[in-house]
């Protein structure tokens, strides 16, 4: 029987230093890529987060909510600067300028934010207080002037006529409403 005799192939090759060198070079490589790719980010986050900050420093606060008193009174504080933002000298000017002498104002009720004040007051009589309605509507700054009721006040020496008169103002902030 003939022996069958071995080779070996490998007996004699070199070893491979030069692939494993190539592959660790190739590996720090990777790794090398790897640290700067997460270092960049580290800094991305970094600067996002000043520049957030920065944003934050220029941006108003978020509103907070309000409580139910601080809605009351904003509500209150409102309503107030209507009611004083109204012409109320220029009114009574106009008011007090027109009937002198026949026409006695006792009240003014004011509504800015209808738009409409009443006016209270009494005349010697009928013709006087038919004339002072009629100089009321004549006047540019009234709108909608109406007498809104009269009365003979027969107790009262001289017997005057008490009236209400309602009336408008150009650039109220909305149309009079007619108040009972």
């Amino acid at each position: 029987m003939k022996r069958v005799r071995q080779i070996d192939f490998l007996a004699g090759a070199p070893k491979p230093w030069a692939g494993l060198g190539l592959t660790a070079i190739a590996a720090l490589l990777v790794a090398a890529v790897a640290f700067s790719g997460w270092q960049q980010e580290q800094d991305n986050r970094r600067a996002l987060a000043r520049l957030n900050e920065q944003a934050a420093r220029l941006l108003p606060p978020a509103p907070r909510k309000l409580s139910e008193a601080e809605r009351v009174r904003l509500a209150q504080a409102a309503r107030v600067a209507g009611e004083l933002r109204a012409p109320w000298g220029d009114l009574l000017a106009t008011f007090e300028e027109h009937g002198q002498g026949d026409i006695g104002l006792l009240k003014l009720e004011p509504d800015a934010k209808a738009g409409v004040v009443r006016i209270t007051g009494q005349a010697r009589n009928a013709k006087a207080l038919f004339a002072y309605l009629h100089e009321l509507e004549g006047d540019a700054r009234l709108v909608r002037v109406a007498l809104t009721t009269q009365q003979l006040e027969r107790e009262t020496p001289g017997q005057p006529l008490r009236f209400v008169i309602q009336a408008g103002w150009r650039g109220a902030p909305s149309a009079p409403k007619e108040v009972s």
